[in-house]
């Protein structure tokens, strides 16, 4: 009859409702990528200090800084040597040689403009939103980790 349903119809409506909405959220957790716009944060306080463009090239991810945020005390790279050295964070490669992963990055470097040293870094999408940064020396469980939030 027009207008009746039968449970029989209802349970399938039913059925076809929640294996569209679990295609949905499956899907929306496989499109986030590693790689976009991040406020990255310092490792000492956790306030956020620029915005880095992390992006692939040549297989691999870098991470190159876009912007300095107001609460960026550091804006030259003083303690960096070579062809780096006293030149301007603002454009700089901070991030690069990292494998890339499923969800991130491993096995890269990262620079610290503070003292213009670089560690051993891995990255992992921990949320659509977040990115949490691993640098260290020798072992990672030894580092420091930061989270990143999106822009």
């Amino acid at each position: 009859m027009i207008g009746r349903i039968t449970i029989i119809e209802l349970v399938e409506m039913n059925i076809r409702y929640f294996i569209c909405l679990f295609i949905l959220v499956i899907s929306s957790g496989t499109e986030a990528q590693v790689t976009g716009y991040w406020k990255s944060t310092d490792h000492i306080d956790d306030t956020e200090k620029s915005i880095v463009h992390i992006y692939e090239e040549n297989g691999t991810l870098i991470g190159k800084v876009i912007k300095l945020l107001p609460a960026a005390t550091v804006t030259h790279c003083t303690g960096c040597k070579d062809d780096l050295k006293n030149k301007p964070l603002e454009g700089m490669i901070i991030m690069s040689d990292f494998t890339i992963t499923k969800n991130g990055g491993k096995s890269g470097k990262i620079l610290d403009p503070s003292n213009g040293k670089y560690y051993s870094c891995d990255i992992k999408l921990v949320s659509p939103d977040r990115l949490k940064v691993n640098g260290y020396m020798g072992v990672p469980w030894l580092g420091k980790t930061m989270y990143w939030n999106r822009q």
